[in-house]
């Protein structure tokens, strides 16, 4: 029995430039969130503090997640850009690699600090005390 080959199907001429273009986007963002999640402690400070939440005190807790912050993007733009480059070279459909990367590391993202917030008992007393707005 001798195997068929494939149809061969080439990405459309807008794919590989969107790729890289997202690809991009995925480095700048992920020096942006480095750069912020390195000291976690300090940025959630800053911003609880100028909404009038208090202070942040979980310093060591807010320091690791931050630290998994970091791995966490690195790795996905590394399997963002692992996945892609080929996809491109094969000629085959590559921009939703960065897209489904993106995505994942985001909601990654979001959920890890907002265990970081929520594990702060400062803020949240701060926030049973807040009244509602009118």
């Amino acid at each position: 029995m001798t195997e068929r080959p494939r149809p061969t199907r080439t990405a459309p001429v807008w794919d590989p430039p969107v790729t890289i273009g997202l690809l991009l986007w995925g480095v700048i963002t992920t020096v942006q969130t480095v750069a912020q999640a390195r000291d976690l402690p300090g940025s959630l400070n800053t911003v609880l503090s100028s909404r009038g939440l208090g202070p942040y005190t979980q310093t060591g807790l807010g320091s690791a997640i931050g630290w998994i912050v970091v791995a966490e993007s690195i790795v996905s733009l590394a399997l963002a850009i692992g996945f892609a480059v080929p996809r491109i070279r094969d000629h085959r459909v590559a921009f939703w690699v960065p897209l489904a990367a993106g995505a994942v590391s985001a909601l990654l993202t979001l959920v890890l600090i907002t265990a970081a917030i929520a594990a702060d008992p400062a803020v949240l007393t701060s926030l049973e005390h807040v009244s509602p707005a009118p």
